[in-house]
């Protein structure tokens, strides 16, 4: 014999075909436990937060990168672009140059006898031929000769003792200088007076 929830005495056999009731259990929770998990879940929310904004903070400052490296990018193109179309012709006029001073030379050989002799004629229409279209393209000749002696636009290929000329002005011009635009395209090969003796 087993007792019943309600105090009676029951047989065993007849308890095993009903079904007992108990009344629900209430969970009660652990003094401190519901805070400190309130606590760490939002503690993991705040971490997670802030991971977030982080990682946006510094994606954004990924793409302001990228984008000033494309635009300096884009502008440096520019630049380079209107550069070579700027000086495209440079290299052939620089090839150029020897056959104009080989025709001034081959005039300067004729002397004064060019004026009779129409070989000498014609290479001297052809020197002027060749200063027009130097011209064309914005080749200028740099002048030399008495000027004073600058590294950046002369080449001094020897000196010259002398004691009445100002030193380091040029006293000769073996070859002529040209300026392409605003670019040298060739320096001035000259001798330079020095203080004589």
């Amino acid at each position: 014999m087993t007792e019943s929830p309600e105090g009676k005495m029951v047989n065993a056999t007849e308890s095993a075909g009903q079904v007992q009731r108990h009344e629900p259990t209430e969970l009660v929770p652990v003094k401190g436990d519901e805070s400190s998990q309130q606590a760490k879940f939002e503690e993991s929310v705040e971490n997670s937060i802030e991971k977030a904004l982080k990682e946006v903070e510094e994606n954004r400052d990924r793409w302001l990168r990228a984008v000033a490296d494309l635009e300096n990018f884009k502008k440096r193109s520019t630049q380079e672009r209107s550069k070579l179309l700027k000086y495209k012709e440079e290299d052939l006029l620089r090839e150029l140059l020897p056959i104009l001073d080989n025709l001034e030379r081959a005039l300067a050989h004729a002397g004064q006898k060019h004026e009779s002799d129409p070989v000498a004629k014609g290479v001297a229409m052809v020197i002027e031929m060749f200063k027009e279209v130097l011209k064309k393209y914005e080749v200028t000749e740099i002048e030399s000769l008495g000027k004073k002696f600058d590294p950046q636009f002369h080449e001094a290929i020897a000196q010259e003792p002398h004691q009445k000329q100002e030193p380091n002005t040029v006293s000769r011009e073996l070859e002529k200088g040209y300026m392409y635009k605003d670019r040298m395209l060739r320096p001035a090969k000259v001798i330079v007076f020095t203080a004589g003796k």
